[in-house]
């Protein structure tokens, strides 16, 4: 599912969104939620946290790391 991500400071009480071409004739589901930076950080932390504590700090042996694997996700 391809999903449009966008965060934005509002200047008014009218937003305007383009699509792509994919998206035309399609129904669509908008939705819009105020931003909570503290919110993310702590999701982002504690996920790292579990990870860190699932693998105790050590890296399985032959671990490679992929930048371009990560930015996938």
């Amino acid at each position: 599912m391809k999903a449009i991500r966008k965060l934005i400071t509002s200047k008014s009480e009218d937003l305007t969104i383009r699509l792509p071409d994919e998206f035309k004739n399609k129904k669509l589901e908008v939705i819009i939620l105020p931003y909570n930076e503290n919110e993310e950080k702590t999701e982002r932390r504690e996920r790292l946290l579990k990870i860190y504590n699932q693998s105790k700090g050590v890296l399985p042996e032959g671990y490679k790391f992929n930048r371009e694997e990560i930015h996938e996700r």
